[in-house]
């Protein structure tokens, strides 16, 4: 019993410590918040609401160590390509989905899109963080 109790509370405190980002759904929110904060956007594109994948969101951007440098540097937003809500379409264009675009608050690219297959090592590498 009381291995258990030890079993959960570190698994409570693992959660409680675990860097997530926190998405947004409003393109232009998360814009004016970014202009707000000074901070860049990361917007992550996929084609349709269909096409999330789970696997690319929890291997690449949940409980890595770049997560802090994106929480603190970027306001993260995830769009779809055919949702009604705008968001800027021409420059945020690509023919491979799921894409990670990096902005400052002014729509600027701060780094080269990322697309197809996007994995941790990918986002070390992009970012230059350790």
């Amino acid at each position: 019993m009381r291995a258990c109790l030890v079993v959960a509370l570190l698994l409570f405190a693992v959660t409680v410590h675990a860097e997530h980002i926190q998405w947004q759904s409003d393109y232009e929110a998360a814009r004016q918040k970014a202009q707000k904060e000074d901070k860049g956007l990361l917007v992550l594109l996929f084609r349709s609401p269909s096409e999330v994948s789970q696997t690319l969101i929890q291997r690449s951007l949940q409980e890595q160590s770049y997560i802090a440098y994106l929480n603190r540097h970027y306001v993260a937003v995830i769009v779809f390509a055919d949702q009604q809500r705008s968001y800027p379409i021409e420059l945020l264009y690509t023919l491979e989905y799921p894409a990670l675009f990096f902005l400052d608050a002014h729509e600027i690219f701060t780094h080269d899109a990322l697309s197809g297959e996007i994995t941790p090592e990918h986002l070390h590498r992009h970012l230059g963080v350790p």
